[in-house]
């Protein structure tokens, strides 16, 4: 039986992600980012200043609390326990952001963004390693490939 939750969002759901602990992080329009629990209750909220979508969210494997947002051209890392303020924030794109993904062993995240570009960020040293631009058009999503930590694979509205 399907349960619907309530309370955390007052404009349209852009993405989801869970952790393995069964927290949960949704994002919207308008910069809105809402924590949830396991039984659906809100457990914080935050709004990104300047308003841009929250395209996606990602919780770490290893650390269930820290969660990266990207809105924008940018990402946040945030503890859900304390959405108020940031761990840490990149600019590292250009263009709207749609995907994140962390490779296994999360030192290098990948952005996806509306230009067709894809940056890999080097977490530990926090600045980008790699820019591909490999699609003519939107890059809709990446995916680090499991047990390869070093590879990637990417799709986007070229049909590629």
């Amino acid at each position: 039986m399907a349960v619907k939750w309530t309370g955390g969002h007052s404009s349209p759901v852009l993405c989801l992600n869970a952790s393995k602990e069964g927290l949960l992080a949704s994002g919207a329009e308008g910069g809105d980012l809402t924590a949830w629990g396991e039984d659906g209750t809100p457990l914080g909220h935050t709004r990104f200043q300047g308003a841009d979508d929250v395209t996606s969210v990602l919780f770490s494997p290893s650390c269930p609390t820290k969660l990266y947002a990207s809105h924008g051209e940018t990402i946040s890392v945030l503890d859900v326990r304390s959405l108020k303020d940031s761990l840490d924030h990149f600019h590292v794109n250009e263009e709207e952001i749609n995907c994140l993904s962390l490779n296994q062993t999360e030192n290098l995240l990948a952005s996806a963004d509306d230009s067709g570009a894809i940056k890999i960020l080097d977490l530990e040293n926090k600045k980008v390693i790699r820019s591909l631009k490999r699609h003519s058009n939107i890059c809709s999503s990446v995916a680090f490939r499991p047990q390869r930590p070093q590879s990637l694979v990417s799709c986007g509205l070229d049909m590629q």
